[in-house]
């Protein structure tokens, strides 16, 4: 299709026609029965990102001459279909398009992009002593676009009503591509409207002051009580910020979920925020209101905790796995009637109230289901009772959406409505933007599916006992498919989005399938037979850096990180695909030399400086790891002298020192992980240790974690306490045992190594050891601690360095921001990534060994490891390069000619027949050749393998300039352990490439000469 060339061209990385990767935009947090989804063509052409105005104008201009729908998306955290295509086309996704945050103080205004995210805004707000008037519960993962095209209430609402009602400008490209400026009453053709008069490139929000916002929560003895207290609250008209109640049921669910039991679970609530400054003129009074009401003031702890929740309203889907949602909006003044009937007609629901200035309450609905069986359809139809229920009591629907478009006149008003239909004909006559959303699409399919399923409302009690809750496990679609575990969690993900804002890897590739969320609905539509685990799906699992910044953003608390360990096993080592082959090469040093560089493993302990004394035998052990001990030697010098300083008495491992296995558990590689645990839980027995000082925090996270599991599971008795040397240092600094002599006046920010920062909670030791030395200024990176971002090693670096020296470069580059001479951190593959990041993307500024600094202060002077380190990554990325499918290819070509002389005795007399043959006779054999070549080649490859060794080994020394002599010495060894395990993976991608040439050389080889 010539359009696809066009943006292509425009947009290069920025669009994506992959199926697997469209899939994961053809959807948002809602998850529909599928005779509902089957209404609709929403899978999407392709996903472009703009970042900027002009390439929306060039998108609109490109829709007009192909005449393909345009279909725009925010984060797609809304549940309404506004961002999921009904006709297909182009999904334009705003996330890139994010630059602009311009705030006027004086004013009280900010102008912004589209793509922004609502909790940065408000951050960056919060830096200039402003904030957000309202913004959505949905704030950790939703774009400010999105909120104002879908429009709604949130919080903040009660003093601000909708996110429309404060929004004083946007500016809209038009389907014609002309760009236009909205104010004043003009605004409601294109906020609230989902795109479909228009694009929103800018928006301009009026904002408050800033104040610290003071929650108080109370519980009251039933809704009678409750619904009383807030019509008083409203009718004294106190200036209240935000307030929003919570049902018994809704209360119980979530607490049960997020696995807590801190606020009472049998009482309606009601959370009442303010700000600070009117505390004189609000606290009593609200106090007073409650308690004549019958209610109870809750602990501020409490208060802290409701306040701390607002953002996770569906953490309840936990209990699901699914969840049914539903929305309406009622009076206050006849919401505990409309409540009432809710209750009765609709057991089990769990209803959250937001106020809306005061007048209006907008109530949100979860049912907890199993989307896996018909009790999910025909809970969803129940879902619809809600709005009913709401009408009967002056109520309307929330939203409109893809699904509720005849009722658009309710929710919007007649007038606004034709106002928007007017200027929808004007502007997009085609009806090329979000078609379907809105104002009706004249299809009766939906509407009809909807009188059903209010019509057979009176079936859906015998038809919901009848199908039971869907989780019976002979319907169960995951059987044999994935493990139980990761099929419930594939469900009960949210769809929400907050981990996507704080994931590693989609912070530098910034498409759903690296996110979390991405992964999980993928796995989702996998065991729903509606997608495939490919190879390339699998390499992003992979790529995962093991940061765990999503852990603590989910919304409903996955186990996030664990949950990909599990999955990287089920995916390599139990079907079967391929990890990245740098592992292979790991893998088959660590089998020859117990670790992971190719060095020789009798050159281990040659780090270990003169003047330290190992005992043979000690209740402390100190550990060293692979890097620290063959490439940033540094680390573990300083580190013992720390030790040694403080007056402890330490063994060490040496030469029977192995790798910690933690590399070959997150590539999948299990078996190698568990020969590594036991030969050192082995080896730790012997020497009587009873504490391990680690330096390496990879080494931390796999003694700490994964031995006290695995052991446990594989029955080894294993009872040895983990020490990190930054938590060493610490206590000997306390005790007085550290004697700094100081250093020259230094600023230096700290780096928080992932595997002991959100793995270990180990955030404040190592600050506390630098800023007891003398000389030394600490100053924080503006992300820190457990917000700290991860350097972007581990699986990153070895399978997309570019990938890596990004998430490298924003690191540093927030170093640099804050005019630190120096980065300190205490994780070798984090120093490692670093200073070859930092050098690849031109961040220049030093990185120094946590130990190096505490040393240096201590007397020590060590060596800088910098260019040694550049040196091994030299060999390392070229050795990747070698082992990837181009360098294989490029491997195979250059093979080529000498492998006729290694192929196998039978080949080899049937070419030497063939040569002789008549030439007609050669062709028809040489037709056959080509024909059950892709057959023969795996078993040729195996038997010419052992031959061609001593040849790939010298093609191997040539592609690494600069291979370390004990890489060299390894490679007879190493290299048919890679083979083995990269070729049958890898053969069938290369024969289809690799064999015109091969069919060429065989022509030659068989005529004597290039055939005519």
């Amino acid at each position: 299709m010539p359009w696809k060339s066009e943006i292509k061209e425009r947009f290069g990385e920025r669009v994506t026609f992959d199926p697997t990767e469209r899939l994961l935009y053809s959807h948002d947090v809602a998850v529909l029965p599928e005779a509902v989804r089957k209404m609709f063509r929403t899978m999407p052409d392709a996903v472009v990102q703009p970042v900027n105005r002009e390439e929306v104008v060039f998108l609109t201009e490109l829709a007009r001459n192909y005449q393909i729908p345009l279909v725009p998306r925010g984060a797609g955290t809304s549940g309404y279909g506004g961002a999921v295509p009904a006709k297909g086309g182009i999904i334009v996704d705003f996330s890139r398009f994010r630059n602009r945050i311009e705030i006027d103080a004086k004013a009280m205004t900010v102008t912004v992009d589209p793509g922004v995210n609502w909790l940065d805004l408000e951050e960056a707000l919060r830096a200039e002593g402003l904030a957000l008037r309202l913004y959505p519960t949905s704030a950790p993962g939703s774009t400010v676009a999105g909120w104002v095209a879908e429009g709604g209430a949130g919080i903040g609402s009660y003093e601000y009503g909708y996110i429309t009602e404060n929004v004083l400008a946007v500016e809209t490209v038009l389907p014609s591509g002309d760009v236009r400026q909205f104010t004043g009453d003009e605004l409601e053709l294109v906020t609230g409207t989902e795109g479909i008069t228009g694009f929103l490139t800018g928006v301009t929000l009026a904002v408050r002051e800033a104040d610290e916002d003071i929650p108080v929560l109370a519980s009251f003895p039933g809704p009678e009580e409750l619904h009383r207290c807030l019509m008083e609250v409203s009718g004294k008209g106190l200036p209240l910020w935000h307030v929003v109640f919570s049902t018994p049921e809704f209360v119980r669910k979530r607490e049960e979920a997020a696995q807590k039991c801190l606020l009472p679970q049998d009482l309606p609530m009601a959370l009442f925020v303010y700000p600070k400054k009117r505390q004189e003129r609000v606290h009593s009074q609200l106090l007073n209101t409650i308690e004549a009401n019958g209610g109870t003031v809750l602990s501020e702890e409490m208060a802290a905790h409701e306040w701390e929740e607002r953002f996770y309203p569906m953490r309840l889907k936990r209990l699901g796995p699914s969840l049914i949602p539903s929305e309406a909006v009622v009076p206050l003044a006849r919401v505990n009637a409309a409540l009432r009937e809710i209750g009765s007609q609709v057991q089990g629901i769990a209803i959250e109230g937001t106020l809306i200035s005061g007048k209006d309450v907008a109530l949100l609905g979860f049912l907890v289901g199993n989307q896996r069986g018909l009790a999910y359809t025909i809970g969803y139809g129940k879902s619809l009772m809600v709005a009913d229920i709401a009408k009967k009591h002056g109520g309307r629907p929330y939203t409109v959406g893809l699904f509720f478009t005849n009722e658009v006149e309710e929710a919007l008003g007649r007038s606004r409505v034709e106002r928007i239909r007017s200027f929808k004909q004007e502007v997009d006559p085609a009806g090329l933007l979000n078609p379907g959303k809105i104002l009706p699409s004249g299809s009766t399919a939906l509407s009809m599916a909807m009188k059903a399923a209010r019509i057979g409302r009176p079936l859906m009690g015998v038809a919901e006992k009848l199908a039971g809750d869907g989780s019976g496990e002979s319907k169960d679609p995951a059987r044999g498919k994935l493990p139980k575990n990761l099929a419930y969690e594939a469900y009960a993900c949210a769809q929400c989005g907050y981990c996507r804002n704080v994931c590693t890897l989609y912070g530098a590739r910034e498409w759903e399938s690296s996110s979390p969320r991405g992964k999980w609905y993928l796995l989702r539509e996998y065991v729903e037979g509606r997608a495939k685990i490919t190879q390339e799906m699998v390499d992003v699992f992979l790529m995962c850096t093991t940061c765990k910044r999503c852990n603590d953003v989910c919304q409903v608390n996955i186990p996030i990180q664990e949950m990909w360990d599990e999955i990287r096993g089920f995916l390599i080592k139990e079907q079967g695909y391929q990890t990245f082959p740098a592992f292979e090469m790991m893998g088959a040093s660590f089998n020859s030399e117990l670790n992971i560089w190719a060095s020789l493993r009798e050159n281990r302990d040659a780090w270990v400086p003169e003047d330290v004394k190992i005992a043979e035998r000690s209740e402390i052990g100190y550990w060293a790891g692979c890097t620290a001990s063959f490439v940033e030697r540094d680390i573990a010098q300083n580190a013992v002298h720390i030790l040694k300083e403080g007056g402890l008495e330490f063994t060490y491992l040496g030469k029977d020192e192995a790798c910690c296995g933690v590399p070959f558990l997150v590539a999948g590689k299990w078996d190698i992980f568990e020969k590594a645990l036991r030969h050192n839980v082995n080896e730790i027995k012997k020497r009587g240790i009873k504490t391990l000082v680690i330096s390496c925090p990879g080494c931390w996270v796999a003694f700490e974690h994964y031995y006290a599991h695995w052991t446990k599971e594989l029955g080894i008795e294993w009872d040895v306490e983990i020490k990190h040397i930054t938590e060493v240092a610490a206590q000997l600094v306390r005790e007085g045992k550290l004697q700094f002599q100081g250093l020259p006046e230094t600023r230096l920010t700290w780096h928080d190594p992932c595997h002991i920062g959100r793995h270990g909670g180990i955030y404040e030791a190592p600050r506390e050891v630098l800023k007891a030395i003398p000389g030394v200024e600490l100053v924080e990176m503006a992300s820190n601690r457990d917000k700290g971002r991860c350097c972007g090693s581990v699986l990153t670096r070895i399978s997309y360095p570019d990938i890596s020296n990004t998430l490298a470069k924003q690191r540093l580059t927030e170093a640099v921001e804050v005019d630190a001479q120096a980065v300190v951190t205490t994780c070798p593959c984090c120093e490692f990534q670093l200073r070859v990041g930092g050098k690849a993307s031109g961040v220049d500024i030093p990185v120094i060994d946590f130990a190096a600094v505490v040393a240096k202060a201590l007397g020590y002077e060590s060596e800088d490891p910098t260019e040694l380190v550049h040196a091994r990554w030299e060999v390392f990325d070229a050795a990747i390069k070698a082992m990837s499918f181009e360098g294989m290819v490029e491997m195979m070509h250059e093979l080529m000619p000498g492998m006729f002389d290694m192929m196998p005795s039978p080949m080899d007399k049937g070419m030497e027949i063939m040569k002789k043959i008549p030439s007609p006779g050669k062709h028809a054999m040489i037709a056959m050749m080509d024909s059950i070549m892709p057959m023969m080649m795996p078993q040729l490859m195996n038997k010419m393998l052992p031959k061609m060794l001593p040849e790939v080994q010298k093609l191997m020394e040539r592609k690494i300039p600069g291979m370390p002599d004990s890489m060299k010495q390894l490679m007879p060894k190493m290299l048919p352990e890679i083979m083995k395990a990269l070729l049958p993976a890898a053969l069938p991608k290369l024969i289809p490439v690799i064999k015109p040439k091969m069919m060429e050389l065989m022509k030659e080889q068989i005529f004597g000469r290039r055939p005519a």
